[in-house]
């Protein structure tokens, strides 16, 4: 595999981990993402993490399941730390019930499919608004080290 394969499989894969994790913070569900971080990159063990944030174990290694599925381990587990700030600034797009989107009535267990199926537009363009920010406060740290 030659270098420029690699770099866009990086890319796809770094796009796909940040568009789920976008996808959970636009569902309102940083209770899952909070024990997501703390299972995936403080190492605590998924009990522990999941009872913290009051969500069942088996959801948790489900989760953490799906989205290691989205790229290798070692790069998700750096862009959680990278991008965990950015993540957990998103805006929820459900919110009571209710999308802010396109104004419907969505139960809380419905909130991650309705916002996939329906609004995949602002997902991609959330994802890549945390790639822009993370560019930058990469981009910013490297002009610090130089200087």
């Amino acid at each position: 595999m030659n270098a420029a394969d690699q770099r866009a499989r990086l890319a796809k894969e770094r796009r796909a981990v940040l568009e789920y994790l976008a996808l959970k913070a636009l569902a309102n569900k940083k209770n899952v993402l909070q024990a997501l971080y703390e299972y995936l990159v403080l190492n605590t063990s998924p009990s522990e993490a999941a009872k913290k944030y009051g969500i069942n174990k088996t959801q948790l290694k489900s989760t953490a399941y799906q989205l290691m599925s989205k790229g290798r381990p070692a790069l998700v587990v750096k862009l959680m730390k990278l991008a965990w700030p950015y993540i957990m600034e998103i805006e929820p797009l459900v919110e009571n019930n209710y999308c802010k989107a396109c104004n419907s009535v969505i139960h809380t267990n419905h909130a991650e499919p309705h916002i996939a199926v329906r609004h995949q537009d602002i997902i991609q363009k959330t994802a890549l608004e945390v790639e822009r920010k993370l560019k930058e406060a990469i981009k910013a740290k490297k002009q610090v080290v130089r200087a």
